[in-house]
């Protein structure tokens, strides 16, 4: 009686002597499963594909760490949802997407003397409505939005925590919304 090998077992005992084409067999084969586990978090079919790519690329210099008390795949569905949490968490695609946006409206061939005017009279203002928050308030929003920083290099600078730096931040942008 012949056995069908598990293609799971065989992927988690990859070594670097495994031929390319085994390991392409096997890239396609999980490639789909983690592109819609990946797609379901975070919406965005490119960026899916990325963290597909990603994964799998986690999950084979990571195979070491498979132990066998459980199925590879739950294994590297485990693996998927942590990183696509991870990712979430960062916030950094929110950021790309703000930066992305940014750079469309500050193209030089679509700047016009009123578009000028109008966007230096708006700056102008969100700094006098940063001016109007508090001190601790309007640090972390600068920190933040003007300097780049995250949030973790925000509390190492500020010298608090990081949920009073993410609270801070909260109230700072709905105090913001409220003026305007």
């Amino acid at each position: 009686m012949e056995t069908k090998v598990n293609s799971s077992i065989f992927l988690a005992s990859i070594d670097r002597y495994t031929s390319e084409q085994k390991i392409n067999e096997l890239y396609e084969e999980y490639k789909n499963k983690v592109y819609r586990l990946a797609l379901s978090y975070v919406k965005d079919t490119y960026l899916a594909e990325d963290l597909a790519h990603e994964i799998l690329v986690k999950c084979y210099l990571k195979r070491d760490k498979f132990h066998g008390d459980c199925s590879f795949h739950s294994w590297m569905n485990r693996v998927a949802i942590n990183h696509c949490l991870d990712f979430l968490r960062k916030g950094y695609r929110h950021r790309d997407l703000l930066q992305e946006d940014l750079e469309i409206f500050h193209d030089e061939a679509l700047t016009t003397p009123e578009s000028e005017v109008l966007s230096n009279s708006e700056r102008a203002e969100l700094r006098c409505k940063l001016r109007q928050l508090p001190s601790k308030y309007e640090e972390v929003i600068i920190l933040y939005y003007y300097k780049d920083m995250s949030l973790k290099e925000i509390e190492l600078q500020l010298n608090i925590k990081l949920s009073t730096v993410k609270t801070r931040l909260f109230r700072a942008k709905k105090m913001l919304k409220e003026m305007f």
